[in-house]
């Protein structure tokens, strides 16, 4: 792990620090933004630690990883309730902050992730979606095994764009 860097479950203590990360990703790119982040990113503080407070009850674990007190990276994982569903995780709302972009936070944050998906009993598969246009989240995702199993043709519109969705997957060998 990078010096001073603490990669940890996102409470509602860090709120305000976790939003000054999800609105910095909300501004710098929007066409990246699912509707989770950004609801994340549209909240206040108050609300925004009331929504990470419920995630655990809707199978959803939140991460960050730190440097102090500001959130440096962050990303989410959820999981279905329904039983048939179960097996998966999806991964949503990757993003490290642009002053710390090449320090190998978003490898470190991923390899956390990983970590943390296999050690869910029944968990086989992980999901995520994906810009097919963002080139250094392919190449992050593609190291540590993911591969790519569809294209989601016009997943977002954004002020008129239309964004492609590439979808891609990590068999956890279960």
């Amino acid at each position: 792990m990078s010096a001073g860097v603490a990669v940890r479950t996102v409470g509602p203590g860090d709120a305000a620090a976790y939003l000054a990360l999800r609105q910095a990703s909300l501004r710098e790119a929007p066409h990246l933004v699912g509707p989770r982040a950004e609801r994340e990113a549209r909240a206040d503080s108050v609300s925004l630690a009331s929504i990470l407070g419920s995630y655990p009850r809707e199978g959803v674990h939140a991460f960050g990883a730190f440097l102090g007190p500001e959130c440096a990276a962050a990303a989410a994982l959820a999981r279905p309730a329904d039983v048939k569903y179960s097996h998966k995780m999806f991964l949503w709302g990757m993003y490290v902050l642009p002053a710390h972009r090449g320090r190998s936070l978003g490898q470190e944050l991923l390899a956390h992730l990983v970590g943390f998906a296999r050690g869910q009993a029944g968990v086989r598969r992980l999901t995520l979606q994906v810009t097919t246009t963002n080139a250094a989240a392919k190449a992050l995702y593609g190291k540590f095994g993911f591969v790519t199993y569809g294209i989601e043709r016009q997943a977002m519109l954004l002020d008129g764009e239309s964004h492609d969705f590439e979808l891609m997957e990590l068999d956890l060998g279960r």
